[in-house]
C-alpha cells in the first residue's frame, strides 16, 4: 500500500457550562477551574499531502476574519508536527468553518486539534491521543480538550484535564453574533474590574460549587446542574459589549439557565429536552433578531477521523 494522500477529520466546537477565574499567576495567565462540553457543531478539516515542506491553508464556510497565514492555529499545528518529527512532506489544509469565529466556542482550537489529528494520520506518525494532547497544549489552552471531547473539567490555565462521564444529552440553543471578542481583552477587563474593587479571587471559594456541578453533570437531569452554571468573565464581556448584558436581561426567563460561553460573545441557553430547545430557538428568532440562532446538543465527540485514503 502506498503512502497516504488525503485525510478528512471533523472537530467540534465547545461551550463552558462553568468558568471560574482565579488570580493572575506569575506567568501572566490566570488560574482557572473550567468545565468544557463538546457540541455537535463541527468544522471539517481536510489534509492533502504535497511534495516539499509547504504548509498551506484554504478557509471556506463561515470563515470571515480567519487568517490564512502562519498565525492560523491549524497551520501552526502542522508546522509543529513537521519540526518535532522531522517531516519533510507538506500539506494543504482545507477547513470548512461552521463553529462561530471568535465566539467563545474554541473554533480556532478545534481546527488546530483537527490539523494535529489529520497530519498525524497523513504522515503516519503513529502518535496517540495523549501525545497529541501534549502537543496541543503548546498551541493553546483549549486544544487538548478539542482532541478529548465530550465533557471535562480543567485546572491550571485550562490544560490539566480530566473527563466527566456524561449522564444524559444536554440541549442547547446558541445565540451567535457576527462581531467576535478577543479573549485577552476580556481577561484584561476582568483584571481591571477586580483591581478597581480591590478583589482577590481564590478558586477555593468556588470549589464547592464546582465540585457539585461536576457531580450533577454526570446525572440524567439537566435541571439539576442548571443552577450551578457560572462564568466569571460575564461582567467583563458585558462591560466590553453592553448590548450583550441587555440581551441576557431580555432572555432571562428562557430555558433552565443562560450563560456566556467562554470569553463570549456566544450565549448558550440550556433546555430540559429536545422539543423545548427547538421551541426556545424559534422564539429567539423573534426576540433577539440581531443574533444568529443555532441549535446544538452535547456532549459530542472531540476531533475524530472521518475518512483517509
Amino acid at each position: 500500500m502506498g503512502a497516504m494522500r488525503y485525510v478528512h477529520v471533523s472537530a467540534s466546537g465547545k461551550i463552558n457550562p462553568a468558568l471560574y477565574v482565579g488570580d493572575v499567576r506569575e506567568d501572566g495567565y490566570h488560574d482557572l477551574d473550567i468545565f468544557f462540553e463538546s457540541l455537535d457543531i463541527f468544522d471539517e478539516i481536510e489534509a492533502r499531502a504535497v511534495e516539499g515542506g509547504e504548509v498551506s491553508i484554504v478557509m471556506q464556510g463561515a470563515a470571515g476574519g480567519v487568517p490564512c497565514d502562519d498565525t492560523n492555529l491549524a497551520v501552526r499545528a502542522a508546522r509543529l508536527l513537521q519540526e518535532r518529527y522531522g517531516v519533510t512532506q507538506g500539506v494543504e489544509l482545507t477547513i470548512t468553518k461552521r463553529i462561530p469565529v471568535a465566539g467563545g466556542m474554541a473554533g480556532g482550537s478545534a481546527d488546530a486539534a483537527g490539523a494535529l489529528l489529520a497530519c498525524n494520520e497523513l504522515w503516519e506518525l503513529g502518535l496517540g491521543r495523549d501525545e497529541l494532547m501534549e502537543l496541543g497544549a503548546e498551541l493553546g489552552a483549549d486544544v487538548p480538550f478539542c482532541l478529548l471531547g465530550s465533557l471535562a473539567r480543567a485546572s491550571g490555565k485550562g490544560e490539566v484535564l480530566h473527563s466527566i462521564q456524561p449522564g444524559y444529552l444536554h440541549f442547547w440553543t446558541l445565540l451567535t453574533f457576527p462581531e467576535g471578542l478577543s479573549t485577552p481583552e476580556v481577561f484584561k477587563r476582568l483584571d481591571a474590574l477586580r483591581e478597581e474593587r480591590g478583589v482577590h479571587n481564590s478558586l477555593e471559594a468556588t470549589r464547592e460549587a464546582a465540585d457539585t456541578l461536576e457531580e450533577l453533570l454526570g446525572q440524567p437531569d439537566n435541571s439539576a446542574f442548571a443552577p450551578y452554571m457560572a462564568n466569571d468573565l460575564t461582567e467583563a464581556v458585558c462591560a466590553l459589549r453592553p448590548e450583550l448584558g441587555e440581551i441576557l436581561e431580555r432572555i432571562s426567563d428562557m430555558g433552565l439557565a443562560r450563560i456566556v460561553s467562554g470569553a463570549g460573545p456566544t450565549i448558550a441557553i440550556l433546555s430540559e429536552d429536545y422539543e423545548t430547545a427547538n421551541a426556545v430557538a424559534n422564539h429567539l428568532i423573534e426576540t433577539v433578531p440581531e443574533a444568529t440562532i443555532k441549535r446544538a446538543n452535547g456532549p459530542a465527540a472531540g476531533a475524530h477521523l472521518r475518512h483517509s485514503e
